[in-house]
């Protein structure tokens, strides 16, 4: 999978508020609609990685949660009198959390708030890095996480709780010093590693039956009842996709109409030189 086509380069953020970047939100907000639609063609679960917390990407209108409501699934909605209106319902949310008991909780709630603000569905939580023993082991953290969540949020769920794994603590330092073929061996062994891990621990036939819940209740709240049967598990097909279409067609619905570009715009490599001449670190 390439990179998505939002990038947070240095000096990007300066620049586009500007408005020297030549795009709007609502631009970039397309183009990863676009990323997910492409990659979802023909597949029944697509996972959207999300960026740092929540609100990441707020300064140019690409949140996560924007994002998380830009790249749902379509669906059609009828009344339209003379073509078919497709709109978007929200990508749910998975969060990962902390480990512990409190903090976990507090962190999770605090995410999920902001999602929630949005109008964007929040299925539950993985927690990871659980200790292995103690008064803060996973088995002990699992039974309080549990019954918050039965008690005070019975709509969520956490999933899953995954525990430290030995093996990885510090992985990335110790093999600094290898050669760049062995690093990617022990990358791939690493990943192998967790993987495996996950699926002990993380009830993932439970996350998809939540995630495709979630979307159809959307759905239904929002259209009449002749669309109730519209997401059923199957394979994204590409006309559901709207990539079939025809030259005079919108390849996706937009968020907004399209404004008018910049009369210029400067190129990354600009922006970004420009931004390092300045002393910027990042973006």
């Amino acid at each position: 999978v390439p990179i998505g086509p939002i990038v947070y380069y240095k000096g990007f953020t300066r620049s586009f508020l500007k408005g020297e970047t030549g795009e709007t939100s609502e631009d970039l907000l397309q183009k990863a609609s676009e990323a997910v639609d492409t990659l979802a063609m023909g597949k029944k679960v697509v996972i959207i990685d999300g960026v740092g917390y929540p609100a990441v990407g707020s300064i140019t209108g690409t949140d996560n949660a924007s994002v998380a409501k830009a790249s749902g699934r379509l669906f059609p909605v009828p009344g339209s009198t003379t073509a078919t209106k497709m709109e978007r319902a929200p990508v749910p949310i998975l969060l990962v959390g902390k480990s512990g008991v409190g903090d976990a909780i507090d962190s999770f709630n605090i995410n999920a708030t902001y999602f929630s603000h949005r109008n964007v569905p929040v299925l539950g939580a993985i927690f990871n890095k659980m200790n292995l023993e103690g008064f803060y082991s996973l088995a002990n953290c699992k039974e309080a996480i549990d019954m918050y969540f039965h008690k005070n949020q019975p709509e969520k769920q956490a999933f899953g709780y995954i525990p430290q794994i030995p093996a990885l603590i510090n992985a990335r330092e110790s093999v600094a010093k290898l050669s760049q073929e062995d690093q990617l061996k022990e990358a791939i062994n690493s990943a192998d590693l967790f993987v495996e891990t996950f699926a002990k621990h993380v009830n993932v036939d439970a996350i998809v039956d939540a995630a495709r819940k979630a979307t159809l209740s959307y759905i239904q709240s929002t259209t009449s009842p002749q669309n109730r049967e519209l997401v059923s598990g199957t394979k994204r097909p590409a006309e559901e996709s709207g990539l079939t279409r025809t030259n005079s067609q919108s390849k996706h619905p937009r968020l907004a109409s399209k404004s008018a570009s910049p009369g210029f715009a400067l190129s990354r490599e600009q922006i970004e030189a420009m931004a390092a001449a300045s002393g910027a670190a990042g973006g």
